[in-house]
């Protein structure tokens, strides 16, 4: 049976081989391509994320439902035990643009999350995390963060890893202050230090699924639900619609990724 993928990153690494699963969600199937690199299919409807494959329903359910162990890959097809499944012609970047990000809009976000009851992986209701004094390690991560945005290295190794989930808390929470210093074109981000130059191995602190998300957001490349996040900062009045999809996500992983987005944009970098 041939199968049509509705949407493939264009970030995916150009290679072929076998490809070995290393897990099975109901929403996300992750395999490792020959060298090593992330590879998933998500779910129609879960976004797409820099490693991804978008599968239609019906599709997505025929492969989670092959148990076979061996896929080919051929970077434009993957074959199973009784399917292909072939890319779109063309490929989506999720490469963000800078634009002009205001207060007003970080304001705006502020007052969403503090009536936020949803859970974050360490710090309880955003509500909570939001409202007050800032936890210390939450203070203390802004402070490297903005050292990091003057210029200086900054070795992640104390948080990366940090909290529960496929991508641990504190990693989202980093992915979320990448975000806004991507978005917001006071921050010449492609001219910083590399994010994690100073920080040993990404491999041996957190998980591989975190370690791909971790490496795209230091080039400025997000996931799709991110991408609407970062397009409703720039156009507010969509801003509680792209919160309440980003929360979607994952157990923890859209509420820890909303503490980085206001960390980082309550700072204005001047």
């Amino acid at each position: 049976m041939i199968m049509q993928a509705l949407a493939v990153s264009e970030h995916l690494p150009k290679e072929s081989g076998a490809l070995r699963s290393i897990g099975r969600f109901n929403h996300a199937l992750n395999f490792l391509t020959p060298s090593d690199n992330l590879l998933t299919l998500h779910r129609r409807g879960r976004g797409l994320s820099p490693m991804g494959w978008v599968v239609d329903e019906q599709d997505f359910q025929r492969i989670f439902e092959d148990d076979s162990e061996h896929l080919e890959y051929f970077g434009d097809v993957i074959v199973g035990h009784e399917w292909r499944l072939q890319a779109p012609d063309t490929r989506q970047s999720l490469k963000l643009s800078s634009k002009a990000l205001s207060d007003t809009a970080i304001v705006a976000l502020w007052d969403i999350l503090r009536q936020s009851k949803a859970k974050s992986g360490l710090h309880g209701m955003l509500s909570e995390v939001t409202n007050g004094v800032i936890p210390r390690e939450l203070q203390e991560l802004k402070t490297n963060f903005q050292r990091w945005v003057q210029g200086e290295n900054i070795n992640w190794q104390s948080v990366i890893g940090k909290g529960p989930g496929l991508t641990p808390s504190f990693d989202d929470i980093l992915i979320g202050m990448l975000l806004v210093s991507f978005l917001d074109n006071r921050v010449d981000s492609h001219h910083l230090p590399p994010f994690f130059q100073s920080t040993p191995s990404l491999e041996s602190l957190t998980t591989l699924i975190s370690v791909n998300y971790l490496r795209f957001a230091s080039q400025g490349i997000f996931s799709t639900p991110l991408q609407t996040l970062a397009t409703a900062l720039i156009h507010p009045m969509k801003l509680s619609q792209a919160v309440r999809l980003l929360l979607q996500v994952g157990h923890f992983s859209g509420a820890d990724t909303l503490i980085g987005v206001w960390l980082a944009g309550m700072d204005t970098y001047h």
